[in-house]
């Protein structure tokens, strides 16, 4: 066995411990390595292969959650080697046993309990990572980096991992191939790396790392301990990712079977080259229900592993990275979505069919770097899609609808030599289509000061739609002048011609914005155990010079020493104007407004935990909107999960579009609730099933007009508009999903999947719209879905 010891531990800790981290310019140790073959270790969990023996121990974690960097109450010793193939990590976390918090969940759940994970740096310099997490019994987490702090749950890698519950506690091993990332060209040369390690102790409600990089610091990715790692010459790699699949449509009874595979093929350790042939999009997973009465358009994650795969290219701006709304050149949900038809007089159809997704004739993508250039281009093409119906002398027809094509480039120079990180890149998409050809460029800029203190994004936009033009820019500051306080401006100019909604998401056009954020987090309190308070300021213009949404908002958390939390939250609204609501019928004013609302949950570590809210936000027009919300998470053992969550809305003026300018006050009761049920035959065979349904009953009370000479108040009238009247909604989502992880990333699933969308004129009580709800489905499918991954 040929192996080289840590040179000198001593000489790269004392940096490390900084709350921000300086650089070094001692020599990079290097870590230790094992020309062994892969089945000369098990990975199950138990520390007892010869080769660990020949590894340091190291135990230098400190507590950064809270963010007190104190020596922990338990030890933790890590060891960690490496060969040709990948990262060997081991870790024994002491601990007494009867306070272990073991939780089986699907891959990426949040649940807390005792973890362990380890975070990547490829490149050495900062630029992305992967993170990996192994929670006690099993289960596992991971997603990808981006600087500093940006991650994604999105991505799911052939990692492999075990736990094992000890006398003294519990111990992991896990293997991280090399394959599986992205690996600056080095040929026989060392290379550097970045290594982070991080323990949960959920008893606790504490955080434990090393490097120790609490929240409450700037630095994060750039700041991992580096490593020199000698002479790996990862092999090409090429993988097969097949799948079959049949499913069975209940209301139709209709069978379709598909094959298909995903292709990725590394050349060499900084390429990859992916393409996927008739891919399947079945019903494995589903979306959340959303009611959505408003102008805006409701964003949905991906959930398809080809355009999860090496994505991370493709996010230009850290606003392009999750929530509700963000703003983004590419959302790949937009490849593959419902087809544009082109409807005739009175064609008469079913929206379950209406709303199906377009079948990909494939796509391709490629990712790699060169130096210091980072590059990505993918093209898709959609198959023509088909509609069935009838026409308006009740006849079968069948309309159809072209599909899609898109090309998606990507270019980003990045330099860090002289310490911190800046960068410059290009970005662009293209959407061709008989109906429409889109086009969309953007330049992106960023700045990372060495000291962390400064972190600047930028990025300008231009698209063309069909010969119009539209321009706009966004820019974030970041300011952390000290550990656990941060100041934010975020700001934007998007005039009113700019469009990327073809093939990325933007909430809207036509808006100047200049936002800020004053956030301080501090611990070691008398009677709790964290604070963060957070002060925001919005001030939104569209480019008329009208506010349409302003505010000044007041947040304070607390993290008791019980570990249950509770959050404070009031708003106030300054008057503003909705050019919006009435889609393109005119502008209004809405007067100001106040909301509150408080929310406290208890210890989620606990094997029964509640959550309470309640709050007060204002309608438009200054009525009440009462909204109460109750959960309950029970989880007896290590083997099932139950989650419960109910919530009640009182609406005393929903407001809602209804004849061309027009607009209607409705009196609206809103139930919704979501329950997930898990059991764990194994760490990898779960049985689920999950129900969500949102029930409203809303009632005409005041009818309004829209000047369309000026913007002014509503004018409320006494006559009721041609289409304003009462309406129900009553929507539910259904599934029971059997799941069998045969390898890494390799499934049976076996679902059964079923939803209902009541007509708006059904009228009864809610427990007869959830009734009919069940009973009146408009889809019911039966999935049985195999994917393997090979290769690799």
């Amino acid at each position: 066995m040929k192996h080289e010891k840590i040179r000198n531990l001593s000489s790269f800790l004392v940096p490390i411990f900084a709350v921000f981290p300086v650089t070094s310019e001692a020599q990079n140790p290097t870590i230790f390595r094992a020309d062994i073959d892969a089945s000369e270790i098990r990975i199950d969990g138990r520390i007892d292969e010869a080769v660990w023996l020949d590894t340091i121990v190291f135990d230098q974690l400190l507590v950064i959650n809270p963010d007190s960097l104190a020596i922990p109450a338990y030890k933790t010793e890590i060891r960690a080697f490496y060969n040709d193939e990948g990262i060997y990590v081991a870790a024994k976390n002491y601990q007494p046993t009867d306070t272990l918090v073991a939780r089986l969940s699907a891959r990426d759940a949040r649940v807390r309990r005792d973890a362990f994970g380890i975070s990547v740096d490829p490149s050495g310099r900062g630029l992305y990572g992967y993170n990996m997490r192994v929670h006690l019994g099993g289960s596992v987490s991971d997603g990808t980096i981006l600087p500093e702090r940006q991650m994604s749950r999105d991505w799911d890698g052939p990692w492999r991992s075990a736990t094992q519950e000890l006398d003294d506690g519990w111990s992991t091993e896990i293997f991280i191939p090399w394959s599986m990332m992205s690996l600056p060209a080095a040929g026989n040369e060392a290379r550097q790396i970045g290594l982070y390690f991080e323990r949960t102790v959920a008893h606790l409600n504490q955080t434990w790392s090393w490097p120790p990089l609490p929240n409450t610091a700037p630095q994060h990715l750039s700041a991992y301990a580096k490593f020199d790692i000698q002479g790996i010459a990862p092999k090409p790699q090429l993988i097969y990712y097949p799948y079959v699949s049949s499913s069975y449509d209940n209301l139709s009874g209709r069978t379709d079977s598909r094959a298909g595979t995903d292709l990725y093929w590394r050349p060499n350790s900084n390429t990859q080259i992916s393409a996927t042939i008739n891919p399947d999009f079945g019903t494995v997973e589903s979306d959340d229900i959303v009611v959505n009465l408003g102008a805006f358009e409701t964003f949905f994650s991906e959930k398809r592993s080809f355009f999860l795969e090496g994505n991370e290219i493709f996010n230009a701006h850290p606003r392009a990275i999750g929530g509700q709304s963000p703003l983004t050149l590419l959302n790949t949900r937009r490849i593959g979505a419902s087809a544009d038809y082109d409807f005739p007089q009175d064609f008469q159809y079913t929206a379950t069919d209406r709303n199906q997704p377009s079948d990909l004739i494939g796509a391709a993508k490629a990712t790699g770097q060169t130096g210091s250039l980072r590059y990505g281009v993918m093209i898709a093409a959609e198959d023509d899609a088909a509609l069935r119906g009838l026409s308006a002398d009740n006849q079968q027809q069948t309309i159809y609808a072209d599909g899609k094509d898109f090309l998606i480039g990507r270019l980003l120079y990045e330099n860090t030599s002289g310490g911190g990180r800046q960068s410059i890149g290009w970005m662009g998409t293209h959407l061709s289509h008989p109906n429409t050809t889109a086009t969309v460029n953007a330049i992106d800029m960023h700045y990372f000061s060495v000291d962390g203190l400064w972190a600047v994004d930028t990025q300008f936009l231009h698209s063309d739609v069909n010969g119009t033009s539209g321009a706009g820019m966004i820019t974030d500051v970041a300011f952390s002048p000290g550990q656990g306080i941060k100041h934010s401006i975020a700001s934007s100019y998007l005039d009113k011609k700019i469009e990327l909604n073809d093939a990325g998401f933007m909430r809207r056009n036509d808006e100047v914005s200049l936002d800020y954020t004053f956030t301080i987090s501090r611990s070691g309190f008398e009677r709790y155990r964290t604070q963060e308070s957070t002060i925001r300021l919005v001030n939104q213009w569209n480019t008329s010079g009208h506010p349409v949404r302003t505010g000044l908002f007041a947040e304070q958390e607390y993290t008791f020493y019980n570990n249950s939390t509770l959050a404070l939250d009031i708003r106030y609204y300054p008057p503003r104007i909705d050019d919006r609501a009435s889609r393109g019928n005119g502008s209004y004013k809405i007067p100001s407004r106040f909301a509150a609302e408080a929310t406290w949950q208890s210890d989620r570590s606990r094997p029964l935990s509640l959550l309470l809210s309640a709050g007060n936000t204002q309608e438009d027009l200054q009525r009440s909107n009462i909204g109460l919300t109750a959960g309950l998470v029970w989880q007896p053992n290590d083997k099932f999960f139950f989650e419960n969550e109910i919530s009640y809305n009182d609406r005393n003026s929903l407001l809602v579009r209804s004849d061309p300018g027009f607009m209607t006050a409705y009196t609206a009761n809103e139930w919704n609730f979501r329950l997930n049920a898990n059991y764990f035959l194994t760490s990898r065979q779960q049985f689920r099933m999950s129900t969500q349904w949102s029930g409203l009953k809303a009632h005409e009370d005041k009818h309004y007009r829209i000047d369309q000479q000026r913007i002014a108040s509503l004018n409320r009238i006494f006559t009721q508009p041609k289409v304003s009247k009462d309406f129900n909604v009553s929507r539910l989502s259904f599934q029971a999903r059997y799941q069998w992880e045969i390898a890494p990333l390799s499934d049976l699933f076996l679902v059964y999947t079923r939803g209902s969308n009541l007509d708006p004129d059904f009228d009864g009580s809610f427990p007869t719209l959830l009734q009919e709800a069940w009973s009146e489905r408009i889809s019911e499918t039966f999935v049985a879905k195999v994917r393997y991954r090979f290769g690799g």
